[in-house]
């Protein structure tokens, strides 16, 4: 064959090939480009299926488009982990989060303030078995965003709010970054601002899980005003405010006080008639220590009424197994009990109710 000929050929056959490719390309970036516009008309309309769909398709084009270790697609990655622990997809979230670590090391550096959010969702996408390797990603967080104090004074102390919140759920003492980000977001912000409100509220749990009873309830009651101030709705956080506030107090032999957040939560949430209350305060029943000698199980089945004020009275045994003293601690538990009262026409009315208070030795 005449070699001109020969490379009149090839380039035919190159050129055909970009074409091809580019082609491929402009076919891919309009996919890519249609699904991550859909992921984000999915977030305008708070449609969370379709988030997780369009953005698992995102992902995935432009993982083939941008190519896997670009900085873009680490973004989407990132996006799409935070889904997958919305769905409680742990180990889903946990293999995008560490490719999408590396990818960010590479573009921004080992210590920049882009890396601190990756360290706390990673902490957060790892099951309480690997209890220690979390609070040391929160740490680690903690640690970027405290390097970059003077020049992103929010970010930090949001970094101290998230990490400091996911501390405690861990046990680790250095939750009291809850109490760092309290301070500033008072000095900084409104009352009503949404991250006062939060570090308020998390302030509160801290103390209470401490046992610093009269310092708890200062940060919870403080959130107060704010809840009272909202018109319509009411804020995500008032009803659990309100229930630990009864807990709170019942432990600072405060029960008079407790009353009146047992009466406001009665009158937030709907009786249901069909399903046991669930009780806002309960102490546990002592186990008669003979009968723990012996190894003696059973129950104890109880009909009392729930008062207007959330008290228990009128209680009376229906059914037990296992022996009179198993009655009696039952008893003197339930009578120390806190319960949301049914409201009736705008009004906190007496309703009755029966409980099962089992006693089983655990080997």
């Amino acid at each position: 064959m005449n070699a001109t000929w020969v490379g009149l050929s090839l380039a035919i056959l190159i050129t055909v090939s970009f074409s091809a490719r580019a082609k491929q390309e402009v076919t891919l970036n309009s996919q890519f480009k249609t699904a991550y516009f859909s992921y984000q008309g999915a977030v305008k309309n708070n449609d969370a299926d379709s988030q997780f769909k369009y953005a698992t398709e995102a992902y995935q084009l432009g993982s083939k488009f941008y190519g896997t270790a670009n900085i873009n697609t680490a973004n989407l990655a990132l996006i799409l982990a935070r889904l997958h622990l919305d769905k409680n997809q742990k180990e889903q979230a946990t293999s995008l989060l560490l490719n999408t670590l590396n990818a960010f090391k590479v573009e921004y550096g080992d210590s920049a303030i882009d890396l601190a959010e990756i360290y706390i969702l990673l902490g957060l996408s790892l099951n309480y078995d690997q209890r220690k390797k979390s609070i040391n990603y929160h740490l680690k967080a903690l640690s970027i965003a405290e390097e970059h104090a003077a020049e992103h004074p929010f970010i930090n102390a949001q970094i101290q709010l998230e990490a400091g919140i996911a501390l405690l759920r861990l046990g680790s003492s250095k939750s009291n970054a809850i109490l760092t980000a309290q301070e500033f977001f008072k000095d900084k912000l409104s009352s009503n601002d949404k991250r006062v409100i939060e570090s308020n509220f998390y302030a509160g749990k801290y103390y209470l899980t401490r046992r610093k009873y009269s310092k708890s309830v200062d940060y919870f009651e403080s959130n107060l005003p704010v809840f009272k101030a909202l018109e319509g709705a009411t804020h995500p956080l008032e009803l659990n405010t309100h229930a630990f506030l009864i807990n709170a107090l019942e432990k600072s032999g405060k029960s008079d006080e407790a009353t009146n957040h047992c009466i406001a939560i009665g009158s937030m949430t709907p009786w249901d008639d069909s399903q046991e209350p669930i009780p806002l305060f309960r102490v546990e029943p002592i186990y008669p220590v003979d009968y723990a000698r012996r190894g003696k199980s059973g129950y104890v089945i109880i009909g009392f009424t729930i008062s207007d004020f959330g008290t228990v009275l009128d209680t009376k045994v229906l059914e037990s197994i296992g022996g009179k003293q198993f009655e009696r601690t039952a008893l003197a538990a339930l009578n120390n009990w806190r319960y949301a009262p049914k409201f009736e026409d705008g009004k906190p009315v007496e309703k009755y109710a029966t409980v099962q208070l089992d006693f089983k030795i655990r080997k």
